[in-house]
This record gives C-alpha cells, sequence and structure tokens, in this order.
C-alpha cells in the first residue's frame, strides 16, 4: 500500500509539473531567451566602425551611444534577410517617434549597390543602411552567415548575438530593447 501512495504521489508531481510548464508562468521567460539571443559570457563594448550609407555619408556606431542599438548584418540574395526587413522597418516606425531605438542594417553586398539602393525602396526602408563593401564590420563582429544581428545596450557594450531571421517587432523584441535602453536595472 505504502508503494502505491509514493506512486500516486510521483505521479501527481510530475503531472503538476507538466501543467506550469504550459502555463501562464511560461510568459514570465527572459525575452533574450524568447528571442533566441546568445548572450556573451563576459561583458565588452561593441566593435566601432565606420562606414559609409547608400546615400554616401559616414556613419559611425559611436554616434548611437545612449541608445539601444540593433546591427543587422544582410545581403540582398538572402532570403531570411528578405523575411525580417518588414519587422525591422516596423519596429523602426514604432520607435522613430522617441528615438529610443537605433536600427543599423549593414549589407554586405560587395558588387551589387545598385541592388541595395533597390532593396531599400522595395522594403520602404527608413533606417540607416550602410556599405561593407570592404568587410571590415563583417570580420570585427565575425559573421558567418546571414541574417546575423547584434545587440547593443545604451552604453555600447554587446549584450549578444542573433543567427536567422527575427520577427523584430514581437512582445519579445520590445521587451528586449527596453532591457537594452536602461543597461544595469
Amino acid at each position: 500500500m505504502k508503494i502505491y501512495i509514493k506512486i500516486w504521489k510521483y505521479l501527481l508531481s510530475i503531472c503538476l509539473l507538466m501543467g506550469l510548464s504550459s502555463s501562464p508562468l511560461s510568459a514570465w521567460a527572459d525575452p533574450f531567451e524568447q528571442m533566441g539571443v546568445a548572450r556573451p559570457q563576459t561583458s565588452k563594448p561593441a566593435p566601432d566602425f565606420v562606414l559609409k550609407d547608400i546615400n554616401g555619408n559616414e556613419v559611425n556606431l559611436a554616434q548611437f551611444k545612449g541608445k539601444p542599438v540593433l546591427i543587422n548584418f544582410w545581403a540582398t540574395w538572402c532570403g531570411p534577410c528578405k523575411q525580417e526587413l518588414p519587422s525591422m522597418q516596423r519596429l523602426h516606425d514604432a520607435s522613430s517617434k522617441n528615438g529610443e531605438i537605433q536600427i543599423i542594417a549593414i549589407s554586405i553586398d560587395r558588387f551589387n549597390i545598385d541592388r541595395v539602393h533597390e532593396f531599400a525602396k522595395q522594403f520602404n526602408l527608413s533606417f540607416p543602411i550602410l556599405l561593407d563593401k570592404g568587410r571590415k564590420a563583417q570580420k570585427s563582429y565575425y559573421i558567418r552567415g546571414l541574417p546575423t544581428s547584434y545587440l547593443v545596450d545604451a552604453d555600447g557594450t554587446l549584450q549578444g548575438f542573433i543567427s536567422g531571421a527575427r520577427q523584430w517587432d514581437s512582445p519579445a523584441a520590445k521587451q528586449v530593447f527596453q532591457q537594452l535602453a536602461h543597461p544595469g536595472k
């Protein structure tokens, strides 16, 4: 009889645990985990860069200190890049009213600059699109696949990277950027 009671308690505890895993408590999960962000083991500043945008203006990362920054590496021939760009634009549109988030899209296209311009027009992109013809930024951020995004907090510190397309206007993404805007909280 005692063995049946132990088995019953064991099964009951498993059922309770399984029930909790799909409960509203899962909504409290870390937004960085929900977005699939690989967090750094040690804190370090984001590598600075100076690149020209599609209009020929020089842009460097340091000029955006004080704001969280999404640095997105992409190319015109990258299918997943095309999938995530509309959500990046929606995030930019939503945050441009108060300027709380900066998006920088770095194209690694070297010979198709006209296609980069066409791409920006096709997707109505209004955030800075930089050209990394010499692949200096690509090398300093160790880009191996596309799209790859880096998250930088308002202090200019790397807070993680993401490989693959994401939905940048999702509730989890918005929570991530709120945390990046207020590092240390």
